[in-house]
């Protein structure tokens, strides 16, 4: 296993299977202590597997926050979420907080694998931020793209566009990435023109030096 010095888990798988899972947040968000930490949407994560030695990498497709039971159900208070957290802190942490999850690879040891796993992770695995190192691995080649392309029950182009946003940050805005992620996605969807510009127009205004025109 390969956890950075030092980091900590950001959720716990509560669901899974070979595609996909679900996993609750852990609170550790120093802002506001008794909300969990909350992915980005379209960011990379990581679940170590100790039952099975595999470490799967996805990425953030949702988040939703939510009350834990049929009980405790939220309710307006006219409040500002400064004064709720003087007045009844206790409120938030009757809530919960579910990422869900598009698994895109894994890993064995260090060696990436750019398909679906063997099996899926383990519920009560830990889950991760994915390192800068992971994320290279993970869409070396473009491979994800088509992983991306073939869901059909979340807003995709929107997913794609956001996973090669975060990808690219994780680069160091490197934006041969950039040119690669979009001559990928001119292969992948040579038969839908329209779409291909879509994509291309979320992801350009990250660095408007880079230069799509050739693709499009």
């Amino acid at each position: 296993m390969s956890i950075p010095s030092g980091s900590l888990p950001i959720a716990e798988v509560v669901s899974s299977s070979i595609t996909r899972f679900t996993a609750e947040c852990v609170n550790r968000n120093d802002d506001e202590p008794n909300l969990p930490a909350r992915p980005r949407f379209g960011s990379f994560l990581k679940v170590e597997s100790e039952e099975n030695g595999i470490s799967v990498i996805a990425v953030v497709t949702n988040v939703s926050t939510g009350p834990q039971d049929s009980v405790h159900r939220p309710s307006a208070l006219g409040l500002t979420r400064q004064e709720l957290q003087l007045a009844q802190p206790h409120i938030f942490s009757l809530l919960r907080t579910e990422v869900h999850a598009l698994v895109v690879g894994y890993m064995i040891v260090d060696r990436m694998f750019q398909h679906l796993p063997p099996q899926p992770p383990e519920v009560h695995d830990f889950v991760y931020q994915a390192s800068a190192e992971d994320i290279a691995k993970a869409t070396a080649g473009f491979d994800f793209l088509r992983l991306l392309t073939g869901v059909k029950d979340i807003p995709v182009d929107e997913l794609i566009a956001a996973t090669i946003r975060e990808a690219y940050q994780a680069s160091n805005q490197d934006d041969q990435f950039l040119l690669g992620a979009g001559r990928s996605l001119s292969t992948i969807m040579r038969s839908d023109y329209d779409r291909l510009l879509a994509i291309l127009r979320k992801i350009k205004p990250i660095h408007e030096q880079v230069n799509f025109d050739g693709l499009e």
